[in-house]
């Protein structure tokens, strides 16, 4: 029987194949170490990376944020428009100084009446008032407290008093003073404010067509102008509503009016 010889060769190819095997194992565990290091990076994010980058480094890589439009620090904050805002109108009342200019020139002396009681408002008018109106008749008095108020459907304070007078009818100068300002109020109507030193009358619903204009001086039953509509009360019968103010103080004009006259 012939008999098979080993090859000389067994050797070196057993050893050829051990290298290979360490070879793929070695790049198994590169593979598999990779994956790994991704894995972590991917899981606590890249903050950690970026924080051991130095200042230069981050200057290098920051791309500008586009599409943002910054503010313009010289605009000015749009302004909520009038219909947006609260009214004044309610069961509190609103008060004939909500719809006028600020025009207080001495607000030391405008503060310190408004302290004042009410007789001593009414003493500091030294003179007697004529009625604003030729009939004289009292439509509705001056309350602090709340009264209804047919126009508005609420009860309300009547911060002045209203004396009856057809429209067109002539409107006169309680007193002698300057008329300090003229306006128009959605409330009020036509209102002419009359300076009278310590003191200062206000009429309200007139015709635009005054007799009047700012700066006047007015004599005691001058025509000021005539009667109009107020709207807030324009459910009553035509009047003119008259408000006395010493200060801030309101008063009742019939205090200060010559009823014998």
């Amino acid at each position: 029987m012939k008999k098979y010889k080993h090859s000389k060769n067994t050797p070196e190819r057993t050893g050829f194949y051990v290298a290979l095997s360490v070879c793929m194992i070695a790049v198994g565990l590169a593979v598999w170490s990779a994956y790994t290091g991704l894995s972590d990076y991917l899981d606590t994010g890249s903050d950690e990376y970026f924080a051991t980058l130095n200042p230069e480094t981050l200057a290098a890589v920051a791309q500008p944020v586009t599409g943002v439009t910054e503010p313009d620090p010289t605009e000015k904050p749009t302004e909520t428009s009038a219909s947006a805002q609260p009214e004044t109108q309610g069961k509190r009342g609103f008060s004939l100084s909500e719809t006028l200019p600020d025009n207080t020139e001495d607000d030391d002396t405008a503060d310190a009446d408004s302290e004042l009681t009410s007789l001593q408002a009414v003493l500091k008018v030294a003179d007697s008032l004529i009625y604003p109106t030729k009939s004289r008749s009292v439509l509705k008095q001056y309350s602090e407290d709340a009264v209804y108020n047919k126009t508005m459907e609420d009860y309300r304070p009547h911060t002045g008093c209203d004396f009856e007078a057809a429209e067109g009818e002539n409107v006169y100068a309680m007193c002698d003073g300057t008329v300090k300002n003229i306006s128009s109020s959605e409330l009020y109507g036509i209102i002419v404010e009359v300076d009278c030193t310590d003191f200062s009358v206000y009429y309200c619903g007139l015709s635009n067509e005054l007799n009047v204009d700012k700066g006047d001086e007015l004599k005691t039953g001058d025509t000021i102008g005539t009667v109009s509509l107020i709207p807030c009360e324009c459910k009553d019968d035509s009047h003119v509503h008259i408000e006395i103010r010493v200060g801030n103080k309101l008063i009742d004009p019939l205090n200060v009016i010559n009823t014998s006259e």
